[in-house]
């Protein structure tokens, strides 16, 4: 038997319009040998909706990648069970100059990636986003 949740951690930035939530952060599917945890994409913003590092790709790389970990966290995972990554960000070559920053986070393991340079992002000050997806064992799973 498969089952599915839905989470919204308190510390994190939700979109709320007309008192309806638009979409949940984070998404787990387990059945009896394994869960899977999916975050939406996550940037660089407080959990009251202020982005952080305005025009500072670094700084938004870090918070970005803060707010996955408390994702996964919620969820009982680490980035080290992280296997799929996307990013998309607004300058890939800024990117390129300050992806050291990324693995300070994922330090132990490399998930699948794929890097996408777009136009623009939601919030017209976010320059990365990132989503993952990532998979533990049952009896690991919080939420």
């Amino acid at each position: 038997m498969i089952s599915r949740k839905f989470l919204q951690p308190k510390d994190m930035w939700a979109r709320v319009e007309n008192g309806n939530l638009l979409y949940v952060p984070v998404v787990t599917i387990h059945g009896t040998d394994h869960a899977h945890i999916y975050l939406s994409g996550q940037v660089a913003r407080t959990h009251t909706g202020e982005i952080i590092g305005k025009n500072d790709m670094r700084a938004q790389i870090r918070k970005t990648c803060e707010n996955i970990e408390k994702g996964l966290q919620y969820a009982g995972a680490t980035f080290d069970d992280v296997v799929r990554a996307t990013t998309f960000v607004t300058d890939i070559e800024e990117y390129y100059r300050c992806s050291e920053e990324r693995f300070k986070f994922f330090r132990n393991s490399r998930p699948a990636s794929t890097l996408i340079e777009i136009s623009r992002l939601g919030h017209r000050d976010a320059m990365v986003e990132i989503e993952v997806e990532a998979i533990i064992e049952p009896e690991r799973l919080r939420g």
